[in-house]
Protein backbone atom coordinates (compact mmCIF):
# COMPACT_ATOMS: atom_id res chain seq x y z
CA UNK A 1 0.00 0.00 0.00
CA UNK A 2 1.46 3.43 -0.85
CA UNK A 3 0.48 6.26 1.57
CA UNK A 4 0.51 9.94 0.40
CA UNK A 5 1.02 12.77 2.72
CA UNK A 6 -0.86 15.93 1.76
CA UNK A 7 0.86 18.79 4.26
CA UNK A 8 -0.03 21.68 4.96
CA UNK A 9 2.97 24.02 5.54
CA UNK A 10 1.54 26.89 7.03
CA UNK A 11 -0.84 24.43 9.89
CA UNK A 12 -0.16 25.43 13.34
CA UNK A 13 2.24 28.78 12.46
CA UNK A 14 4.73 26.15 10.95
CA UNK A 15 5.57 25.17 14.55
CA UNK A 16 4.24 21.48 13.66
CA UNK A 17 7.58 20.90 11.35
CA UNK A 18 9.65 19.35 13.54
CA UNK A 19 6.96 16.81 14.62
CA UNK A 20 6.41 16.33 10.96
CA UNK A 21 9.73 15.46 10.01
CA UNK A 22 10.14 12.58 13.27
CA UNK A 23 6.40 11.56 12.00
CA UNK A 24 7.81 11.37 8.52
CA UNK A 25 10.89 9.59 9.25
CA UNK A 26 8.93 6.63 11.35
CA UNK A 27 6.21 6.87 8.48
CA UNK A 28 9.11 5.52 6.28
CA UNK A 29 9.32 2.07 8.32
CA UNK A 30 5.34 1.85 7.54
CA UNK A 31 5.45 2.96 4.30
CA UNK A 32 8.66 3.15 2.34
CA UNK A 33 7.63 4.42 -0.68
CA UNK A 34 5.19 6.82 0.64
CA UNK A 35 4.81 10.54 -1.34
CA UNK A 36 4.57 13.95 0.48
CA UNK A 37 2.22 16.50 -1.35
CA UNK A 38 2.48 19.90 -0.11
CA UNK A 39 -0.48 22.22 -0.23
CA UNK A 40 -0.23 25.78 -1.71
CA UNK A 41 -3.39 27.79 -1.07
CA UNK A 42 -6.87 27.18 0.87
CA UNK A 43 -9.01 24.51 -0.69
CA UNK A 44 -5.89 23.07 -2.51
CA UNK A 45 -5.78 19.92 -0.29
CA UNK A 46 -8.81 18.66 -1.83
CA UNK A 47 -7.17 18.73 -5.29
CA UNK A 48 -4.51 17.10 -3.91
CA UNK A 49 -6.49 14.25 -2.26
CA UNK A 50 -7.98 13.40 -5.78
CA UNK A 51 -4.55 13.28 -7.51
CA UNK A 52 -3.57 11.08 -5.01
CA UNK A 53 -6.55 8.54 -5.25
CA UNK A 54 -5.95 8.95 -8.90
CA UNK A 55 -2.37 7.40 -8.42
CA UNK A 56 -3.61 4.66 -6.77
CA UNK A 57 -3.15 5.76 -2.83
CA UNK A 58 -3.68 3.13 -0.55
CA UNK A 59 -3.83 5.86 2.33
CA UNK A 60 -3.98 9.68 2.68
CA UNK A 61 -3.16 11.25 5.15
CA UNK A 62 -3.39 14.62 6.16
CA UNK A 63 -0.91 16.12 7.93
CA UNK A 64 -2.20 19.74 9.34
CA UNK A 65 -5.46 21.01 11.53
CA UNK A 66 -8.85 20.30 11.36
CA UNK A 67 -8.90 22.12 8.17
CA UNK A 68 -6.49 20.52 6.09
CA UNK A 69 -7.91 16.96 7.04
CA UNK A 70 -11.30 18.15 6.25
CA UNK A 71 -10.08 18.97 2.59
CA UNK A 72 -8.94 16.20 2.35
CA UNK A 73 -12.01 14.14 3.21
CA UNK A 74 -13.75 16.62 0.98
CA UNK A 75 -11.39 15.78 -1.77
CA UNK A 76 -11.52 11.86 -1.33
CA UNK A 77 -15.08 11.77 -0.51
CA UNK A 78 -15.94 13.73 -3.48
CA UNK A 79 -14.19 11.24 -6.31
CA UNK A 80 -16.17 8.10 -7.26
CA UNK A 81 -16.34 4.76 -5.28
CA UNK A 82 -14.52 2.63 -7.64
CA UNK A 83 -11.50 5.14 -6.85
CA UNK A 84 -11.74 4.96 -3.16
CA UNK A 85 -12.43 1.77 -2.94
CA UNK A 86 -8.83 0.50 -2.29
CA UNK A 87 -8.36 3.81 0.11
CA UNK A 88 -8.68 5.35 3.44
CA UNK A 89 -8.22 9.00 4.88
CA UNK A 90 -5.97 9.17 8.02
CA UNK A 91 -4.15 12.18 9.59
CA UNK A 92 -1.36 13.13 11.70
CA UNK A 93 -2.36 16.35 13.92
CA UNK A 94 0.00 19.32 13.97
CA UNK A 95 -2.32 22.04 13.42
CA UNK A 96 -3.50 24.84 16.03
CA UNK A 97 -6.94 23.02 17.10
CA UNK A 98 -7.18 19.35 16.36
CA UNK A 99 -10.72 18.56 17.56
CA UNK A 100 -11.28 15.66 15.27
CA UNK A 101 -7.67 14.19 16.74
CA UNK A 102 -9.16 15.60 20.39
CA UNK A 103 -12.55 13.75 19.59
CA UNK A 104 -11.01 10.68 18.93
CA UNK A 105 -8.09 10.59 20.97
CA UNK A 106 -5.55 10.38 18.20
CA UNK A 107 -1.64 11.02 19.64
CA UNK A 108 0.21 14.56 18.51
CA UNK A 109 3.29 12.96 19.45
CA UNK A 110 4.87 11.33 16.51
CA UNK A 111 6.03 7.96 18.30
CA UNK A 112 2.79 7.37 19.77
CA UNK A 113 0.96 8.21 16.68
CA UNK A 114 3.29 5.91 14.47
CA UNK A 115 2.74 2.83 17.00
CA UNK A 116 -1.31 3.38 16.79
CA UNK A 117 -1.10 3.63 13.17
CA UNK A 118 1.42 0.48 12.82
CA UNK A 119 -1.12 -1.61 15.24
CA UNK A 120 -4.55 0.24 13.65
CA UNK A 121 -7.08 -0.82 11.48
CA UNK A 122 -9.82 0.59 9.23
CA UNK A 123 -12.69 2.08 10.81
CA UNK A 124 -15.97 3.27 8.78
CA UNK A 125 -16.50 6.50 10.09
CA UNK A 126 -19.84 8.83 9.12
CA UNK A 127 -18.90 12.13 7.44
CA UNK A 128 -21.58 15.01 6.13
CA UNK A 129 -22.56 16.96 3.71
CA UNK A 130 -23.81 20.56 3.50
CA UNK A 131 -25.11 22.00 0.19
CA UNK A 132 -25.31 25.93 0.42
CA UNK A 133 -24.66 29.47 -1.58
CA UNK A 134 -21.03 29.77 -2.57
CA UNK A 135 -19.98 33.33 -2.73
CA UNK A 136 -20.63 34.13 -6.35
CA UNK A 137 -24.12 32.59 -5.08
CA UNK A 138 -24.25 29.42 -7.23
CA UNK A 139 -25.67 26.34 -5.74
CA UNK A 140 -21.99 24.90 -3.99
CA UNK A 141 -21.68 21.00 -1.69
CA UNK A 142 -19.53 20.18 0.86
CA UNK A 143 -18.39 16.82 2.84
CA UNK A 144 -17.22 17.41 5.96
CA UNK A 145 -16.17 15.42 9.20
CA UNK A 146 -16.79 17.35 12.57
CA UNK A 147 -19.17 20.51 12.89
CA UNK A 148 -20.94 22.81 10.57
CA UNK A 149 -23.05 26.00 12.01
CA UNK A 150 -23.90 29.65 11.56
CA UNK A 151 -25.45 32.25 13.53
CA UNK A 152 -22.24 32.94 16.15
CA UNK A 153 -20.16 30.03 14.62
CA UNK A 154 -20.08 31.80 11.51
CA UNK A 155 -19.23 35.48 12.82
CA UNK A 156 -16.12 33.72 15.10
CA UNK A 157 -15.42 32.03 11.36
CA UNK A 158 -15.16 35.50 9.72
CA UNK A 159 -13.67 37.03 12.86
CA UNK A 160 -10.43 34.13 12.45
CA UNK A 161 -10.20 35.28 8.88
CA UNK A 162 -9.54 38.69 9.49
CA UNK A 163 -7.52 38.80 11.92
CA UNK A 164 -5.72 35.33 11.71
CA UNK A 165 -4.44 32.68 14.87
CA UNK A 166 -1.65 34.56 16.23
CA UNK A 167 -2.16 33.01 19.62
CA UNK A 168 -2.96 29.71 18.85
CA UNK A 169 -5.96 27.94 18.34
CA UNK A 170 -7.74 27.22 21.85
CA UNK A 171 -7.10 31.14 23.02
CA UNK A 172 -8.15 32.24 19.09
CA UNK A 173 -11.29 30.71 19.22
CA UNK A 174 -12.07 31.77 22.64
CA UNK A 175 -11.29 35.18 22.32
CA UNK A 176 -13.37 35.63 18.98
CA UNK A 177 -16.37 33.83 20.63
CA UNK A 178 -16.71 36.13 23.63
CA UNK A 179 -16.25 39.05 20.77
CA UNK A 180 -18.81 37.40 18.63
CA UNK A 181 -21.22 37.05 22.02
CA UNK A 182 -20.53 40.49 22.91
CA UNK A 183 -21.99 41.87 19.67
CA UNK A 184 -24.99 38.90 19.25
CA UNK A 185 -28.26 39.62 17.80
CA UNK A 186 -30.35 36.98 17.39
CA UNK A 187 -31.25 35.66 13.50
CA UNK A 188 -34.72 34.80 12.31
CA UNK A 189 -34.55 31.20 11.20
CA UNK A 190 -36.50 28.70 9.58
CA UNK A 191 -35.31 25.03 10.50
CA UNK A 192 -36.77 21.74 9.02
CA UNK A 193 -35.69 18.88 11.01
CA UNK A 194 -35.85 14.89 9.21
CA UNK A 195 -38.51 16.13 7.03
CA UNK A 196 -40.65 17.89 9.67
CA UNK A 197 -40.87 22.18 9.32
CA UNK A 198 -40.66 23.96 12.40
CA UNK A 199 -42.12 27.51 13.07
CA UNK A 200 -40.20 30.37 12.07
CA UNK A 201 -37.95 31.53 15.93
CA UNK A 202 -35.17 33.11 16.80
CA UNK A 203 -31.29 31.54 17.31
CA UNK A 204 -27.87 32.83 18.17
CA UNK A 205 -26.83 29.84 16.67
CA UNK A 206 -27.29 26.47 14.99
CA UNK A 207 -24.63 23.88 14.70
CA UNK A 208 -24.43 20.20 13.43
CA UNK A 209 -21.95 18.04 14.82
CA UNK A 210 -20.64 14.67 13.92
CA UNK A 211 -18.01 14.90 16.57
CA UNK A 212 -17.81 16.95 19.65
CA UNK A 213 -15.76 19.14 19.76
CA UNK A 214 -14.91 22.89 18.19
CA UNK A 215 -12.34 25.66 18.52
CA UNK A 216 -9.56 24.12 20.24
CA UNK A 217 -11.57 21.75 22.60
CA UNK A 218 -15.60 23.76 22.97
CA UNK A 219 -17.08 20.49 24.11
CA UNK A 220 -19.97 21.56 21.92
CA UNK A 221 -21.69 18.60 21.28
CA UNK A 222 -20.68 16.19 24.39
CA UNK A 223 -22.69 12.63 23.21
CA UNK A 224 -21.88 12.96 19.32
CA UNK A 225 -20.37 9.70 18.11
CA UNK A 226 -18.47 9.26 14.62
CA UNK A 227 -20.48 6.02 14.04
CA UNK A 228 -23.59 6.26 15.23
CA UNK A 229 -25.25 7.34 11.74
CA UNK A 230 -27.02 10.62 13.19
CA UNK A 231 -25.92 14.30 13.58
CA UNK A 232 -26.32 15.73 16.98
CA UNK A 233 -28.23 19.63 16.54
CA UNK A 234 -27.84 22.07 18.76
CA UNK A 235 -29.67 25.33 19.00
CA UNK A 236 -29.39 28.43 21.07
CA UNK A 237 -32.40 30.78 21.27
CA UNK A 238 -32.25 34.33 21.77
CA UNK A 239 -30.57 34.83 25.15
CA UNK A 240 -29.15 37.89 26.32
CA UNK A 241 -25.47 38.73 25.82
CA UNK A 242 -24.67 38.35 29.47
CA UNK A 243 -26.03 35.20 29.21
CA UNK A 244 -23.84 34.03 26.73
CA UNK A 245 -20.97 35.19 27.68
CA UNK A 246 -21.78 33.38 31.22
CA UNK A 247 -22.04 30.27 29.24
CA UNK A 248 -18.90 30.56 27.32
CA UNK A 249 -16.62 29.48 29.69
CA UNK A 250 -18.90 26.25 30.62
CA UNK A 251 -19.25 24.65 26.76
CA UNK A 252 -15.70 23.98 27.61
CA UNK A 253 -16.80 20.85 29.81
CA UNK A 254 -20.06 20.55 27.91
CA UNK A 255 -21.89 22.56 30.92
CA UNK A 256 -23.95 24.59 28.67
CA UNK A 257 -25.97 21.10 27.29
CA UNK A 258 -29.58 21.70 29.29
CA UNK A 259 -28.89 25.07 30.24
CA UNK A 260 -32.22 27.80 29.26
CA UNK A 261 -32.26 28.25 25.90
CA UNK A 262 -30.15 25.54 24.70
CA UNK A 263 -31.41 22.64 23.18
CA UNK A 264 -29.44 19.31 21.76
CA UNK A 265 -31.11 16.76 20.14
CA UNK A 266 -30.19 14.18 16.95
CA UNK A 267 -31.21 14.20 13.46
CA UNK A 268 -30.19 12.71 9.85
CA UNK A 269 -31.31 15.65 8.19
CA UNK A 270 -31.14 19.43 8.66
CA UNK A 271 -32.37 22.46 6.59
CA UNK A 272 -32.39 26.23 7.75
CA UNK A 273 -33.17 29.51 5.73
CA UNK A 274 -33.31 32.92 6.99
CA UNK A 275 -33.63 36.81 6.84
CA UNK A 276 -30.03 38.38 5.87
CA UNK A 277 -26.41 37.00 4.56
CA UNK A 278 -25.71 34.18 7.20
CA UNK A 279 -21.95 32.87 6.95
CA UNK A 280 -21.06 29.13 7.56
CA UNK A 281 -18.61 27.91 9.46
CA UNK A 282 -17.87 24.25 8.33
CA UNK A 283 -15.06 22.63 10.19
CA UNK A 284 -13.64 25.62 11.49
CA UNK A 285 -13.67 27.49 7.63
CA UNK A 286 -15.42 30.15 6.61
CA UNK A 287 -17.16 28.65 3.79
CA UNK A 288 -20.71 30.09 1.61
CA UNK A 289 -23.64 31.07 2.69
CA UNK A 290 -27.49 30.10 4.15
CA UNK A 291 -30.04 28.66 2.89
CA UNK A 292 -28.05 25.78 3.43
CA UNK A 293 -29.13 21.47 4.14
CA UNK A 294 -26.74 19.47 6.47
CA UNK A 295 -27.36 15.39 6.24
CA UNK A 296 -25.05 12.40 7.56
CA UNK A 297 -23.33 10.01 5.38
CA UNK A 298 -23.14 6.96 7.63
CA UNK A 299 -20.05 4.70 7.57
CA UNK A 300 -18.79 6.73 4.35
CA UNK A 301 -15.24 7.48 5.54
CA UNK A 302 -12.76 4.66 6.02
CA UNK A 303 -10.82 5.94 8.25
CA UNK A 304 -7.36 4.52 9.17
CA UNK A 305 -6.88 5.07 13.16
Amino acid sequence: MRAYFILNPAAGHGRGRARWHEARRLAGALWPGHAVLETEAPGHGRALARAALDAGAGAVIAVGGDGTLGEVVDGFLAASPEKRAASAVSTFPVGSGCDFARHMGLPRDPAAWAARLRAGKVRRLDAAVARFRAADGSARERRFLNVAALGLAGDVALGVERRGKRLGGTATYLLESALAAWRARPRRLSLTVDGVVEAPADYHMVAVANTSTVGGGMRIAPGADAEDGLLELLTVGPLSRARLLRLLPRVYAGGHVGAEGVVLRRAKRVEISGDGDLPLNIDGDLDGRAPVSFEILPGALPFLL
